[in-house]
């Protein structure tokens, strides 16, 4: 009998994959696509119809609140694994919005740099042929909404309850009840109250990315993506059945889908053969995995460097790594949609809302490019800005000299009127040649100088050697800590959106951070000082000096819980589930409390809105920040005990070696807590007064006195608390004092 698995040698695998569009899909989709660009949505129902996607009658689009509707119909079990797929993709779109930030660059006369910006409306389609798939709306929708599309609409054939679930739970705008070419027409040109999109992304049938190809140009497309494939490399360390395994899963996906294995074991070969054999008879699909297999092959190589150049030639959707050493395999691996390291790091995790996105190019094209991401849904816009016509006078003489070298006079004309009205006309009389303008231009500067050349943080002096100071980056306790930087005497200048800025006065760098990285930094001596809150510091578990409790920031890291169990203590919720940004301090809050009852709860460490955990059903009870307890309440939630009190602290690394300017800082911070909470009192007294007014104003101290022209009569400065000035004023008025004056302090020593 022929194995599951054809046997191929390495240099018979075959590399040329067929075109991803199906020229005869292609001439199926034509006519459907025009017909819906033309028609709208009397065509897209006509087609659904036709197709027996619908029935007469029956809805074409679903709005909002009948998504909700599905949703609410849903067992919560499947309402909660729902939510946590979308918060575990969420949280990995997050995370890579984050790495693409606006840019900004110093030029001559002006500025230049870039905005990154959402495309305003995404089409998400997930395919409902041989089975709903709410994944797929999941990881497309779900990215969309984290990227910022401000109407995010779904399409997807028969949309089963969980389908219409999961559109609601990841935020779609509606769906709408049709596949193939029409839907992603309908997407592209619009269709009622949906569309059209600016982006349209989802894997589908041969249909559906025939479609894509013809609207592409029109809208961004994610990718034209073909049969699904996947490539598990594996050495004798791999077991069989997991192989066998995961080869299945990707088969059962679609009769053209591409399972294959390269391996340095023959025995793991002949192993997983008898796995395949064992698995195929009990698994439901096997009908469409054995057809799959058919496409497949098992190629025995004789090193890891053979398997890894295999792997590379076909850059395959998926890569599964199943070797003794993957980590170190996987950094040798180039070419690849998604990567799988490990036994159990097993492709089906990465389908099924790990957090990476499932949508990946196929056919060997990830060689050049990648799956979809929030990246689909974004734009790069650049810009700039001049100011300084005479700063940028080299600028536009070279903008001037290469469109005369292009033959674009109209270009260079343009250039040179931003001159002054002298050079202008010395430009557009030809005073100076292309080329000349470039050898002038570029004579007398050695190239070492370009070499050695580097950008500082600020446009000015260099970083180096100086203390680094870290701040928060955003947020209130960043626009406080602000106030102790200027009160200071810290003198800076910080560009739009850098997060380093260098101060002019001393030798120190400001570098914004998040909060919660910077006892790390600290601690890691990666930075000299900076200020968080003690929260973050006990929550980091690094060693570091605390140099000054700072006031401000004050709240209470708080176990809070549902407004039902306001009765219940934290015991009650051990071995429940707690959502947390603060996992470390968490676990040892209730480690104690879990080992006394013999259980163990369960700690989920999230970011942001942690309050409406217990709300979406991902937690039992939140362990957060309180401050003044509005947001917790309008969760529905209410402190059941607090873990500790916590405040923003000045700390520092222990073994910095900007000790003396650290101290510096702090004595500077120190003063100006004192001076915000003490006013300079000054007044005239008798001098036989001056003991009784002594006692009303003793001052941090005492007093300073000073004599008066009038011998009977003293003048008196002293600090008294802000708060009990007015009392005092009073009380020296009736006690005989004159002239007294209130003075504020921005800053002291004390």
């Amino acid at each position: 009998m022929a194995p599951i698995l054809r046997r191929l040698l390495p240099s018979e695998v075959p590399v040329l994959r067929r075109d991803p569009v199906d020229p005869a899909a292609r001439d199926v989709a034509a006519p459907i696509v025009e017909a819906v660009k033309a028609r709208g949505i009397d065509a897209v129902r006509e087609y659904a119809e036709k197709f027996g996607e619908l029935k007469p009658g029956e809805p074409l689009i679903y709005t909002r609140p009948e998504l909700e509707q599905a949703w609410n119909k849903l067992e919560p079990a499947t309402q909660r694994l729902l939510v946590r797929t979308v918060h575990r993709v969420r949280r990995f779109a997050l995370v890579q919005k984050a790495a693409i930030t606006d840019a900004k660059l110093d030029i001559p006369g002006g500025a230049a740099g870039h905005t990154v910006a959402p495309v305003e409306n995404a089409g998400c389609y997930a395919p409902g042929g041989r089975y709903p798939l709410p994944s797929s709306i999941i990881m497309t929708v779900t990215t969309a909404r984290v990227a910022g599309c401000t109407n995010v609409w779904a399409a997807s054939p028969r949309p089963t309850q969980i389908t219409l679930g999961a559109a609601f739970v990841a935020g779609a705008d509606a769906v709408l009840a049709a596949g193939g070419a029409h839907a992603i027409a309908a997407l592209a040109y619009g269709c009622g109250p949906i569309g059209p999109a600016d982006a349209v992304v989802g894997p589908g049938n041969q249909y559906v990315t025939a479609a894509k190809s013809l609207i592409a140009g029109r809208v961004a497309i994610d990718m034209l993506a073909g049969p699904s494939e996947c490539l598990v490399i594996a050495d004798a360390t791999a077991c069989a059945r997991v192989v066998a395994a995961d080869l299945l899963a990707q088969a059962e996906h679609d009769p053209q889908a591409l399972p294959s294995l390269v391996s340095t074991s023959a025995q793991l070969i002949d192993d997983v053969e008898v796995e395949l054999v064992a698995q195929l008879a009990v698994l439901p699909t096997a009908g469409i995995a054995r057809e799959a297999c058919k496409n497949g092959y098992a190629v025995l190589v004789g090193s890891m460097d053979e398997a890894i150049a295999i792997s590379d030639r076909l850059a395959p959707e998926h890569l599964e790594l199943h070797t003794d050493d993957a980590e170190a395999v996987a950094r040798r691996c180039k070419h690849y949609g998604g990567l799988f390291v490990g036994h159990a790091a097993a492709e089906v995790l990465g389908d099924y809302g790990a957090g990476p996105n499932h949508t990946l190019p196929t056919g060997g094209t990830a060689r050049s490019t990648g799956g979809l991401s929030v990246f689909t849904f974004l734009r790069v816009r650049t810009w700039m800005s001049l100011s300084n016509l005479k700063t940028a006078a080299d600028l536009v003489r070279d903008a001037h000299a290469l469109a005369k070298i292009e033959g674009l006079h109209g270009h260079a004309v343009a250039a040179a009127h931003r001159l002054d009205t002298e050079d202008s006309q010395m430009l557009l009389e030809g005073f100076e040649s292309a080329e000349g303008a470039l050898t002038a231009h570029s004579a007398g500067v050695p190239q070492s100088a370009l070499d050695g050349a580097s950008i500082s943080t600020d446009g000015g002096a260099s970083t180096s050697g100086n203390m680094l100071l870290a701040l928060p980056k955003k947020g209130r306790l960043a626009e406080m800590c602000l106030k102790f930087v200027e009160a200071a005497g810290l003198q800076y200048h910080r560009r739009d959106r850098l997060d380093v800025a260098h101060c002019t006065n001393l030798p120190i760098t400001l570098v914004f951070l998040p909060a919660k990285d910077i006892a790390s930094f600290i601690g890691m001596g990666n930075v000299d000082a900076g200020i968080t809150g003690q929260d973050m510091v006990a929550e980091a578990g690094c060693t570091v000096t605390t140099e000054l409790e700072l006031g401000i920031g004050k709240c209470f890291l708080s176990l809070q819980v549902p407004e039902r169990k306001k009765a219940c203590s934290a015991t009650d919720f051990a071995g429940c589930r707690i959502a947390t940004s603060f996992p470390h301090l968490t676990r040892s809050f209730f480690a104690p409390i879990d080992k006394q009852l013999g259980v163990e709860t369960k700690i989920t460490d999230i970011s942001g809105s942690v309050e409406a955990a217990v709300g979406l059903g991902l937690a039992d009870a939140v362990v957060d920040l309180v401050e003044t307890g509005t947001t917790m309440r309008a969760a529905g939630l209410c402190v059941a005990e607090n873990l500790m009190q916590t405040q923003a602290v000045l700390i520092s690394n222990p073994h910095t070696t900007h000790a003396t300017l650290v101290n510096k800082i702090r004595q500077r911070f120190e003063g100006y807590l004192t001076s915000s909470k003490y006013s300079l009192m000054t007044y005239n007294i008798p001098r036989t007064l001056l003991s009784k007014a002594v006692l009303v104003t003793p001052g941090k101290r005492s007093p300073t006195v000073q004599q008066l022209d009038e011998d009977s009569w003293v003048a008196v400065s002293v600090m008294v608390e802000t708060k009990q000035t007015s009392d005092v004023m009073d009380k020296l008025k009736e006690l005989g004092a004159t002239d007294i004056l209130l003075l504020s302090l921005s800053n002291c020593r004390s």
